[in-house]
């Protein structure tokens, strides 16, 4: 996973800020789900009244307008589907980040998005606005081409914006295939919001 913020003073101004000067406010998914565990995820949009910031619910609905293919994935999109678990990150794996849309997006949210390569960077996503919490993913263990992924993708309502999500089975199958210490650790709590998961869908 490669993540970094940006705002809008150039690259000189990019280099000189920290990601200190833009933590400002924002409310982690973990704060709501440790008040309001949802069974599953279609019970989020009844109780997600501040999963997102209002700069980030404009860079999901301008992505959405623009026509930006991108997945949720991660412990974030676990959450959204009932899992026991917490982060403060939403980490974004997109089908192209040479899109020149993404960037669009990002600004009209009062953000940026610079490609990864500029001036030997990852790609960036943030800003005074953004925040510094969206996490641009560029591999996913274990699993199919980005296309095939987005083809059987779930759609979550939060805060009246449709977000793409990884179907928990392959975060779960991802995070087995990479073997990090973490994400073996994360497998049982994701596992029992699966098995929750099909419980209510039999």
């Amino acid at each position: 996973m490669l993540v970094q913020t940006s705002v809008g003073d150039g690259l000189g101004g990019l280099a000189n800020r920290t990601q200190a000067s833009i933590r400002l406010a924002f409310t982690t998914f973990s704060a709501i789900w440790s008040v309001h565990p949802p069974s599953a995820y279609g019970a989020v949009s009844a109780l997600a009244d501040s999963a997102l910031t209002e700069a980030e619910r404009r860079f999901f609905g301008e992505l959405d307008r623009l026509g930006v293919r991108y997945l949720l994935v991660g412990v974030s999109a676990a959450l959204l589907q009932g899992a026991n678990t917490a982060t403060q990150d939403l980490d974004l794996w997109f089908e192209d980040l040479s899109d020149p849309r993404i960037g669009e997006a990002a600004r009209l949210a009062g953000g940026a998005f610079i490609p990864g390569g500029v001036a030997l960077r990852p790609s960036l996503i943030g800003g005074d606005l953004l925040g510094d919490r969206l996490d641009v993913v560029v591999h996913m263990h274990g699993l199919r081409s980005f296309a095939e992924e987005y083809a059987s993708a779930k759609t979550i309502p939060v805060e009246g914006i449709s977000l793409r999500v990884l179907p928990l089975r392959r975060i779960i199958e991802s995070k087995r295939v990479a073997g990090r210490p973490r994400d073996l650790a994360q497998i049982p709590a994701l596992e029992e919001a699966l098995a929750a998961l099909d419980d209510e869908q039999s």
